[in-house]
C-alpha cells in the first residue's frame, strides 16, 4: 500500500507537469538578467509560479528525481550538500506536513527520524514550515532540512540536504533566499500557431492516443537527460490517467525557430506548473525540444 502511495504522488506531479524543467543554472553567463531560461550560475529561477532561489555559484545541476523540478548539489562524486525543488499536488496542510514527508521517506531509506517540526515564514511574509528529517539512506547518514509554503493550489517545498549530521544555517539560508515574483504569473496571449500547437498536443493527451502525443516530440528532443523515448514509456504507462488537460502560458520569449515558455497545466489531476521550456519549428511544425541538458548523474 505505501509504494502505491508514493507511486501515485509521483505521477500526480508528472501527469500534471510533464515536459521539461522550466529553469536551470548554466556554466557562464551571457547577461546579468536571469530568466526563467538563461540563468546565471548560483541562481535558480522557477518557471511558474516565479521565484529565484540562490546557491553556491560553484554547485553544479544533477538528474532531478522523478518528483523533482530542479536538483544541484556540490561539485564532486558524492553530491551533497544539495537544494532540491519539488511542486506538491494534494499535499496536506503545513503542520501535517513533515510527517507526510516522513512517510514518504520511509519506502527509500531506513531510521527516518523528525527532529524538529516547525511554523515559520518566507522573507515576504508568506507562513511556512519548516522541518528535519534524519535517516539512513544506503546504510549512511543523511539529514534534510525542508521549507514548504502554500501557493494557491500549488505547495512549493524546497530542501537543502547533507550527510555531515545537523544542517548549518548556511544551508538553511538557500531555502530563506527564495523570492517570488508574482507579476510573472499571469497568463499571456501566445501567437495562433502555438496555441493550436498546445491545444492540439492536449487533445491528444485527452483521447489518450500515444503515438499523437510523441509526433509532438522532436527527436532530438532532451530534457535533463531525458530522452523522447523515455518520455514515450512514461505516457505508454500512465496516459489512462488524463481525462482533462489545458495548458496556460504566462510567459513566451520567441527566437527564431526555437521559443521559450513557461505556464501551468489545469488536468483532472489538478493545477501544476508546465515543466516544458522550449519548442522549435521542425519542418513548419512546432514540437517539444526539452532544455537539451544533459546533468550530472
Amino acid at each position: 500500500m505505501k509504494k502505491i502511495i508514493v507511486l501515485s504522488v509521483i505521477m500526480a506531479v508528472m501527469l500534471l507537469a510533464w515536459g521539461s524543467v522550466p529553469a536551470h543554472a548554466q556554466d557562464s553567463a551571457k547577461d546579468d538578467k536571469p530568466t526563467f531560461y538563461h540563468l546565471l550560475p548560483g541562481t535558480y529561477v522557477n518557471g511558474w509560479p516565479r521565484f529565484t532561489v540562490h546557491y553556491p555559484k560553484d554547485w553544479v545541476e544533477r538528474h532531478p528525481m522523478p518528483q523533482e523540478t530542479f536538483r544541484i548539489s556540490a561539485h564532486g562524486p558524492v553530491p551533497s550538500p544539495a537544494f532540491v525543488y519539488a511542486p506538491g499536488l494534494n499535499t496536506p496542510p503545513l503542520d501535517k506536513f513533515a510527517d507526510w514527508i516522513a512517510f514518504l521517506f520511509k519506502n527509500m531509506a531506513k531510521d527516518v527520524t523528525i527532529i524538529s517540526d516547525k511554523p515559520s515564514q518566507l522573507r515576504d511574509g508568506t507562513p511556512a514550515r519548516e522541518f528535519e528529517l534524519r535517516m539512513l539512506v544506503n546504510g549512511a547518514p543523511d539529514n534534510v532540512v525542508g521549507l514548504v509554503a502554500q501557493k494557491g493550489d500549488l505547495t512549493v517545498n524546497m530542501g537543502v540536504e547533507s550527510p555531515n549530521g545537523k544542517i548549518e544555517e548556511d544551508l538553511k539560508a538557500i531555502l530563506y533566499s527564495i523570492e517570488f515574483q508574482p507579476d510573472k504569473d499571469k497568463p499571456v496571449k501566445v501567437p495562433t500557431d502555438v496555441r493550436e500547437f498546445l491545444d492540439k498536443h492536449s487533445s491528444d493527451l485527452v483521447a489518450r492516443d500515444v503515438a499523437k502525443v510523441m509526433a509532438h516530440y522532436s527527436d532530438r528532443y532532451l530534457n535533463s537527460g531525458m530522452t523522447k523515448g523515455e518520455v514515450e514509456r512514461f505516457w505508454k504507462q500512465f496516459i489512462g490517467s488524463v481525462t482533462s488537460y489545458k495548458i496556460g502560458i504566462t510567459e513566451f520569449v520567441a527566437a527564431g525557430d526555437q521559443t521559450y515558455l513557461v505556464g501551468f497545466v489545469t488536468s483532472n489531476l489538478g493545477i501544476g506548473p508546465l515543466r516544458e521550456n522550449s519548442i522549435i519549428k521542425e519542418d513548419g511544425e512546432w514540437k517539444w525540444f526539452g532544455n537539451q541538458r544533459n546533468p550530472t548523474p
